[in-house]
């Protein structure tokens, strides 16, 4: 065994003890794992609930004593990775009393080291989708996935289709029913403009001129075809490690007074967005689906053709794919229509609307007794 070895093996022992302290001899254990703080919000109301009859301790991988830290019993620290001197280090442990294991983030792990092992090896499992309408993370992982709605469903169906062990449960959305909670509306004449998780690497000044110089461009052609403010909400991986090309893409428009960045977590932005424009976030539905106004998609290209069974990706009637097409939808746009549309769409897709979290109340209790 190497010296590293020794280490990993000695904090591995160290990390089951500590969490071990926080396990319950009385009630059932749930472990609500969460790795990426963009995602925390993805539970709702749902981990101050699940307090009142189990002991909840939520995992995270850095400490930023938000609100879901706070959610559960016990927050505690334990990476799933740590990366010293170009090496990378794989963290586990095995607690036998964990009866379940909630997680939100699947989506990032490299080669299933988030596996069906980590953390227990008897512990079911639960996925809860960061997307409202697709398919989404490491499904093969999993006993169950929480379903949002019926485009999801059909996805995971595709998806999983020679997968059978995995159940689906249609269930709904906790972080729109929040959202829904929350959602007050504020009128400050402003565009969001939220693209996907971009990246590129800082090799080369060409990579970036090339890159940053089009979402440049393209925030140009907004301040000069609209009157609206608009607040450049890149996503949360780009601003929280700072990725170069989004701190090139702030500098720009550093004294411009009708622009603005939004580097908050949640759905606050919500309140203050007349309406949204992206490329193919699914944040578009969670917005219009919350707020009833709408979502603009700038396509100038087509989805890979792999995505076409993923569920819900595109609104339709809402996609462009050049600028002219998109300054005749910003300047046609009818309010109490898109109101018409939106709620008519979110009514029709979504499993349990407004009630999310006592269908899936329903589900773990069903699932910690054995009967699902």
């Amino acid at each position: 065994m190497t010296e590293e070895q020794k280490l990993l093996e000695e904090f591995n022992q160290r990390s089951k003890g500590h969490i071990q302290r926080f396990i319950s001899k009385d009630k059932k254990n749930i472990a609500v794992v969460s790795y990426y703080p963009t995602y925390r919000s993805q539970f709702g109301n749902l981990i101050t609930k699940l307090k009142e009859k189990y002991n909840v301790i939520t995992i995270v991988d850095r400490v930023l004593n938000d609100d879901f830290e706070k959610s559960g019993h016990h927050n505690v620290f334990f990476p799933w990775r740590v990366t010293e001197a170009n090496q990378t280090y794989y963290p586990n442990v095995d607690i036998e009393e964990i009866d379940l294991i909630i997680v939100a983030d699947q989506v990032g792990y490299e080669d299933g080291r988030i596996d069906r092992e980590f953390l227990s090896k008897r512990a079911k499992r639960i996925y809860f989708p960061h997307r409202a309408t697709c398919v989404c993370g490491a499904t093969a992982t999993m006993d169950y996935i929480i379903v949002p709605s019926k485009t999801a469903m059909q996805g995971f169906q595709y998806r999983l289709k020679d997968n059978p062990k995995v159940k689906l449960l249609p269930s709904g959305y906790p972080q729109l029913d929040k959202a829904l909670q929350e959602y007050q509306y504020t009128p400050k004449n402003t565009i969001t403009y939220a693209p996907t998780l971009r990246y590129v690497e800082n090799d080369r000044n060409a990579r970036l001129n090339a890159f940053a110089g089009s979402e440049i461009t393209f925030l140009e052609w907004l301040l000069e075809n609209t009157n609206y403010n608009i607040s450049y909400r890149a996503h949360p991986l780009n601003y929280s490690i700072g990725h170069y090309f989004y701190r090139l893409i702030n500098a720009s428009f550093a004294e411009e007074a009708r622009f603005s960045i939004d580097a908050n977590m949640g759905n606050a932005f919500f309140n203050s967005t007349d309406f949204l424009i992206t490329d193919w976030s699914t944040t578009s539905f969670t917005y219009s689906y919350t707020t009833l106004r709408p979502s603009f998609m700038f396509m100038p290209t087509p989805l890979d053709s792999n995505l076409e069974n993923d569920g819900g990706y595109i609104l339709e009637n809402h996609h462009a794919k050049n600028l002219k097409e998109l300054k005749t939808f910003l300047d046609n746009i009818d309010f109490t229509k898109e109101a018409q549309y939106f709620k008519a769409l979110r009514d029709e897709n979504m499993y349990n609307l407004g009630h999310s979290v006592e269908a899936i109340l329903q589900n773990i209790e069903e699932i910690l007794e054995g009967k699902l």
